[in-house]
């Protein structure tokens, strides 16, 4: 066949160049399991060097996948979403599968839309990441017609559902234990929104860290935001009001964290010197947020894995393979910036 004058590479083209047979080609682009990752790579090498381009809609028909995952975002708006979208393409890709994400903008009727879109036979498999706790209805749909699927970051105790965590608990427990050892008594946690299950958890594991030192968890180691673009520099404000200062603060994530160390620099505050900060999640995108300015201490979140863990687990449930844990939960880990100073003890 041609296609503009151009002969199109057919899967024996393919099988040629990458020195394999036709049901290994075949077995690689249609997404089957029982080929060597060496091969499988070599496969679609060689189909790229191709441009092979395969008829979706007559595969689809053939096999019943599309080769393609959808990806349900809470939003856009935070960094680690789009630090995150970066790394599941990276791993569908080697899988050879192509994702398409979408935005919810924290609506649910649109979360509704989006999954019932891809399980219409958009996609073979659903990816959701967030954390809001209105979720449940929509896992439970997807639970009951049996569509593969993974949760990153949300859980709910009631249910055994494919999911990818990073304890949250964990990571909170780590920073109030490392602002007490350089002798910090008054720290303040400025919260993310509520409604979401990773900000609860760290706030979960913020205050049982906290209680467990015996140090105060009262209304005024709380600054509450609804954790939007824009409200650590109204949690700095706050905290600047505050009759008794904290020492050290410990953020939601880091984007509050650069936000709120902005609005405080203006202010004449010196970091670490007038008060230590802590952020999460440790991204790369937010860490040049305000280059030679500050060097943030945050707890790194393992996105790597987490996305290597979410394709892996979403593909071999597409692919109805046996003996995959749908269950990851990873630790994070504290990486030691500028931002944190030893104090005397209170």
């Amino acid at each position: 066949m041609l296609r503009g004058g151009i002969p199109i590479p057919s899967i024996l083209d393919i099988a040629k160049l990458a020195g394999v047979s036709k049901t290994t080609v075949s077995k690689v682009l249609n997404h089957q399991y029982g080929v060597h990752e060496d091969t499988r790579k070599k496969v679609w090498e060689a189909a790229a060097e191709l441009h092979y381009t395969p008829n979706i809609a007559a595969r689809t028909l053939v096999t019943s996948k599309t080769g393609v995952i959808g990806v349900v975002y809470d939003s856009f708006s935070s960094p680690i979403y789009m630090e995150l979208a970066g790394k599941l393409e990276h791993f569908a890709a080697e899988k050879g599968y192509h994702l398409v994400f979408c935005s919810c903008n924290a609506r649910q009727e649109a979360k509704q839309h989006y999954i019932q879109y891809f399980m219409g036979g958009a996609a073979d498999g659903v990816i959701i990441f967030g954390s809001a706790k209105d979720d449940l209805p929509v896992i439970q749909r997807l639970m009951a017609l049996q569509f593969p699927f993974v949760v990153i970051e949300n859980h709910f105790e009631e249910l055994e559902i494919p999911n990818v965590l990073v304890d949250n608990q964990a990571g909170a427990r780590q920073a109030v234990h490392y602002l007490h050892r350089l002798g910090h008594r008054s720290i303040v946690h400025v919260t993310g929104n509520m409604e979401h299950r990773v900000a609860m958890d760290r706030q979960a594991g913020f205050r049982e860290a906290m209680e467990a030192l015996g140090l105060d968890t009262g209304s005024d180691a709380f600054i509450s935001t609804d954790g939007s673009n824009g409200c650590g520099v109204g949690a700095a404000q706050q905290l600047m009001g505050m009759n008794k200062k904290p020492t050290a603060v410990f953020a939601f994530n880091d984007l509050i964290a650069y936000e709120m160390m902005d609005t405080l620099h203006q202010a004449g505050y010196r970091i670490p010197e007038d008060i230590s900060i802590v952020g999460f999640d440790h991204l790369a995108g937010v860490l040049s947020f305000k280059p030679g300015l500050h060097d943030l201490t945050s707890i790194a979140q393992p996105l790597s894995a987490v996305a290597e863990a979410a394709v892996e687990i979403v593909a071999a449930a597409a692919a109805v393979e046996e003996g995959i844990s749908r269950f990851r939960l990873f630790t994070p880990e504290l990486k030691e910036g500028h931002t944190c100073a030893r104090v005397q003890r209170q």
